[in-house]
């Protein structure tokens, strides 16, 4: 029987998640339904989901943002809540989420996701709180950007809670690297249509510049070793983002000649 007022989706979009999708559907204890979206995992997510309580529905991904609006197409329920295969709801949220639902104040809310990097959770070089309106009244919500989605309401207000989720995304550095590698490449392609100069700047500038903000100013030097390990992958990041998007417009480029 379910525990909300309001009924609940639970949307996951899913691509070979076999490791974390168990522990995510079962982190949504009391929700009315649970779709996982799956982009045509080959390992056994799909199967895992299935036994686990899920409707599970093969729809190939374009992008992130693409993705989740697909998902809130097809969800049944009153509200829709969006996680991450890697993401958690935790037993506090879930009660907050109660008392939530059954309010007609807001059409959304954000909702602070506090991240474990490297087995812990990181308070300080802008980790937490990552606030996201993940939390939406069916109709309401839109995503947008193909990776490091944001979403927003059609129409309605937002408002905020105080539970957070959990992100177990980047459990040691080969899985934080891994990402970095297909999310950049998606970004790549978004960034390509500026010109090689001007790419080539930021690959020099904007890495030294974005790793003080984070180590420095949003003091992530307060998080030890992990939050040296984050604020550097992350300044990575950025010029592995550039520069791959100096290798597509190269790559257009010699096509159209």
């Amino acid at each position: 029987m379910a525990l909300m007022a309001a009924s609940l989706t639970v949307v996951i979009i899913t691509l070979n998640e076999e490791s974390n999708i168990v522990e995510c559907i079962k982190s949504t204890l009391g929700a009315d339904e649970v779709i996982v979206v799956d982009a045509g995992s080959r390992d056994r997510t799909a199967e895992l989901a299935t036994s686990h309580g899920a409707r599970v529905v093969e729809h190939p991904m374009t992008d992130f943002a693409q993705q989740r609006n697909y998902a809130n197409s097809i969800a049944k329920s009153d509200w829709i809540f969006h996680l991450d295969a890697d993401e958690r709801l935790t037993p506090a949220l879930r009660d907050e989420l109660k008392s939530a639902l059954s309010s007609n104040t807001y059409s959304g809310y954000r909702v602070p996701r506090l991240n474990f990097i490297f087995g812990a959770p990181l308070h300080h070089g802008g980790w937490y709180p990552q606030y996201e309106m993940r939390l939406q009244r069916r109709g309401r919500g839109m995503w947008s950007r193909a990776v490091h989605e944001t979403a927003a309401l059609r129409e309605g207000s937002v408002g905020t809670l105080r539970e957070p989720y959990e992100h177990r995304g980047h459990p040691d550095v080969r899985t934080f690297l891994a990402k970095t590698d297909r999310y950049t490449s998606i970004e790549a392609e978004a960034l390509a249509g500026r010109s090689m100069l001007t790419l080539g700047l930021l690959a020099v500038v904007v890495p030294p510049i974005y790793f003080a903000y984070k180590y420095v100013f949003q003091a992530g030097f307060r998080d030890g070793w992990r939050g040296f390990a984050a604020a550097t992958l992350l300044s990575f990041y950025r010029a592995l983002a550039y520069v791959k998007a100096m290798e597509v417009r190269s790559s257009r480029s010699s096509t159209k000649s």
